[in-house]
């Protein structure tokens, strides 16, 4: 049976960042109830999962190092316990600067976790005051330094596109990373679409209101080409859209979301993909309740947390397939590719032909929903 990811999310933080659209909540983080939610959940879930093989657990939030390391323990017994999770599996758990130290390291280590990820976003101080963030520069370098002499396997978050940023703050940023010798990077634009993201995101309210100036798109492709330079020199390679890695380190849990792959989705605002049965059946996504009152008055009454469900139809997993898999090194099949669409975007130097399918180039990348857009029936 093909493999499965597991996404755990934990929706407690401190604070919330003025750019968050996130299923996080700033009440008191529940430690022990919220583990006991989540097991019942996986109790109710795990039939549509049965036979297959667990290769991921991520556990993202929300701020997962808030967790007491016992619980996340607890947690990760709890999922050896009903699914095949290989000792190779790999384990990550998210973690912030301030909320991140040795002793818990070890004993996220101690429990099987294999991979962190740190959202750091910038070095630079006037961009982490901007995004809201609570740590500087140097708690965040110091973050990095204990994680990775815990973790072969760590992984940073940078954005850019953010209020003060610029083409100088990005190559900085990227810079620091390659000198430490971070093996992996996420670096995203921030996106606020004023439009779709809800009134309690203040920097999206702001931008509507013609309160928030930001780089123009020039400056922002400026910033995202400043940081692949960095990375591509210190040995990273853009494998996908957003995500750098050194040969070996690229991950493994991402990899079954552009693939197309099922996951189990758990906890508050947690989606969720269950399989089809055959190429012709209807897989289905879905989504909990994101309020965390909510889920667990759900979970704990004996129901299932769904709270939207999305039927995915043989048309829609191909259309899927497409746009996910323009944004990966691999591609997609020439198999059932338009070829004057193809032969247009290789003369154009957006895509190459590479055996028998179609890999965008970096500049194709930079575009890739636009050509996605194209391809598509």
């Amino acid at each position: 049976m093909p493999r499965f990811g597991i996404y755990v999310h934990y929706p407690y933080c401190t604070h919330r960042c003025p750019y968050c659209d996130f299923a996080v909540s700033t009440a008191p983080a529940l430690q022990g109830r919220y583990t006991d939610a989540l097991l019942a959940e996986v109790a109710l879930r795990a039939p549509a999962f049965a036979g297959r093989p667990a290769a991921s657990v991520y556990v993202g939030g929300g701020t997962p190092s808030l967790w007491d390391p016992a619980e996340v323990a607890r947690l990760l017994a709890g999922l050896r316990e009903r699914f095949a999770l290989a000792g190779e599996a790999e384990v990550t758990i998210e973690a912030n600067p301030e909320s991140t130290d040795p002793a818990r390291l070890l004993a996220w280590r101690a429990a099987g976790v294999n991979r962190v990820s740190l959202g750091v976003q910038s070095f630079d101080e006037g961009v982490l005051a901007k995004l809201g963030r609570r740590h500087g520069a140097a708690a965040a370098e110091h973050a990095i330094r204990i994680a990775l002499e815990v973790f072969p396997n760590v992984s940073v978050d940078l954005i850019y596109g953010a209020r003060r940023s610029s083409v100088a703050t990005a190559r900085t940023d990227a810079a620091r990373l390659a000198a430490l010798g971070v093996p992996h990077v996420s670096a995203y634009a921030l996106t606020l679409d004023a439009e779709v993201l809800a009134e309690e995101v203040p920097l999206a309210r702001m931008r509507r209101e013609g309160r928030l100036p930001l780089p123009g798109d020039d400056d922002v492709l400026a910033q995202a080409r400043a940081i692949r330079a960095e990375l591509r020199r210190a040995g990273l390679r853009r494998y996908e859209v957003s995500n750098f890695g050194r040969p070996g380190f690229e991950s493994v849990h991402n990899r079954i979301y552009w693939a197309g792959g099922a996951y189990l989705g758990l906890g508050a605002g947690a989606y969720g993909y269950v399989p089809a049965e055959d190429s012709a059946a209807t897989a289905l996504r879905y989504g909990n309740a994101r309020e965390p009152a909510a889920y667990l008055a759900l979970v704990e009454a004996g129901r299932l947390p769904t709270a939207e469900e999305d039927p995915v139809g043989p048309h829609e997993r191909a259309e899927e397939a497409t746009m996910l898999g323009l944004r990966t090194r691999e591609g997609i099949p020439l198999a059932g590719t338009p070829p004057g669409e193809v032969d247009a975007l290789v003369r154009a130097r957006l895509g190459v032909r590479r055996a028998d399918r179609l890999v965008l180039t970096s500049r194709g990348l930079d575009v890739h929903s636009a050509i996605a857009a194209r391809l598509l029936p």
